[in-house]
């Protein structure tokens, strides 16, 4: 009995407890108090944009959820949903608002205000202190979309654009023309071409091979289309406006512009350069860059300057102190003056581009010029030894000292002479017949016996 009494109070309580917190949450009688960090922003319901304080707010709350806005200048605004089953206390972290972008997708579209124009491409940062609010956004093969930012963005804002029915075609390289292929033109990539059924076009663009493509609405939109490069070759040169030669024939100069099909070699000229051979294929790379080296000039000068310069044997004159020479190889030179020595001296492709050459007084010994002829004449005159040729008699000879040549003409013996400053002004020496020259055995072919002449 005592037990039975027992349960019926429990059951009595229990009841009671329920009923007072039915009432509780039929009244409204269970309030969130909601902060911010930092606090002090608006709280509004979202679904009217109704302010009903700041934070922070204790808010109470019916059976079911609040979705509520907490907003605050220079703040990035949240969405907060609270319910009576949240704890007592809920606190909202609000993000600086330093920066806002506008984003689309696809990415780099055009944004354009009205009465203003083009204002730039996303990603775009938004500046709240202007008053565009409206953008009309815009892309290639994209339908065109008018937007417009909210004023308490909760992050970033993205636009999302639906394709229209084009194709966007790019292409590698960049500008290149769209054709139909009957050969309309359509315009330059970047280009949205409107798709239907199937279309057949070209790619043309110059230093490029034409290409065919198809496009429907089912291709993929940006269409990329690579484009194989002509085998064109540029050809420059440093200096720049060089000769470019092909097998003698002079095709243009520096920078040039060559279609290659084959294997061709070319020569780059220069005026006072070294001549540079090179060979180009339809494999070189697109721009072939030659170095010309100059060619080894020589300024030579004398100390005093106003001296004549020879060629070794003081025959060639070559001009009168300083003298620009080429030098590609080791050569021997003279230089004369009247009251200085003979100065011998030899110059080779890496010697300095200028060389200065001391000349001594002549101290005691007279020069002269002696004119030096044979018997007959017409003999050619070498330096001792044979070694190099100076001339054919008759030879005037600039003579400080004792000098001595060969004579040489067919027919003759070889004679070896010497002048001086004391010879006389003109000099004659008598050549010898070489008399062992007749006797000579050669065979008859037609005889096939031995005969002298």
């Amino acid at each position: 009995m005592g037990y039975e009494i027992m349960k019926r109070t429990t059951v009595l309580k229990l009841s009671l407890v329920a009923g007072f917190l039915l009432s509780l949450m039929m009244s409204g009688c269970a309030p969130v108090t909601l902060s911010s960090e930092p606090s002090g922003a608006q709280v509004y319901i979202k679904e009217n944009d109704q302010l009903i304080g700041k934070t922070p707010l204790k808010v109470n709350l019916m059976a079911n959820a609040k979705e509520l806005v907490v907003r605050k200048n220079g703040y990035f605004s949240k969405t907060v949903v609270i319910s009576p089953i949240d704890p007592e206390s809920i606190n909202v972290q609000l993000s600086r608002r330093d920066m806002v972008l506008l984003l689309s997708e696809p990415e780099g579209a055009e944004l354009f205000v009205e009465g203003v124009g083009r204002v730039g491409r996303t990603p775009y940062r938004l500046d709240y202190s202007k008053p565009w609010r409206t953008f009309e956004v815009k892309a290639m093969g994209y339908a065109a979309l008018s937007f417009t930012i909210p004023e308490d963005p909760e992050g970033n804002v993205t636009i999302d654009l639906q394709r229209d029915d084009s194709v966007l075609i790019v292409s590698n390289p960049k500008r290149a023309e769209v054709f139909t292929v009957d050969g309309n033109s359509l315009g330059s990539t970047p280009l949205a071409v409107p798709t239907g059924e199937k279309r057949l076009l070209e790619l043309r663009k110059v230093g490029y091979y034409t290409k065919e493509f198809e496009v429907d609405l089912e291709s993929q939109s940006p269409f990329m289309v690579e484009l194989e490069r002509e085998p064109v070759v540029l050809v420059y040169s440093e200096p720049a406006g060089a000769k470019v030669v092909h097998r003698g024939v002079t095709l243009g100069v520096t920078p040039y512009r060559q279609l290659v099909k084959d294997d061709m070699d070319l020569e780059i000229q220069f005026d006072r350069f070294i001549t540079k051979p090179i060979t180009i294929a339809p494999d070189s790379p697109r721009e072939v860059h030659v170095a010309l080296e100059p060619k080894p000039y020589v300024t030579i000068q004398s100390k005093p300057e106003g001296a004549d310069l020879y060629r070794s044997g003081g025959v060639e004159l070559l001009g009168t102190t300083p003298v620009e020479v080429l030098i590609e190889k080791d050569t021997a030179f003279e230089i004369h003056k009247q009251g200085f020595d003979i100065k011998p001296f030899t110059l080779s492709s890496e010697s300095k581009r200028e060389v200065v050459v001391p000349l001594k007084k002549t101290i005691g010994v007279m020069e002269k010029v002696v004119k030096i002829d044979s018997k007959p004449s017409g003999a050619k005159v070498y330096r001792q030894g044979g070694a190099e040729f100076i001339g054919k008699t008759p030879l005037e000879q600039h003579v400080r000292g004792e000098r001595t040549f060969e004579l040489q003409l067919k027919g003759f013996k070889t004679k070896i002479v010497t002048v001086a400053p004391d010879s006389a002004d003109n000099v004659v020496f008598a050549l010898a017949k070489d008399e062992s020259a007749r006797n000579v055995t050669v065979s008859d072919p037609l005889l096939n016996t031995p005969s002298s002449f």
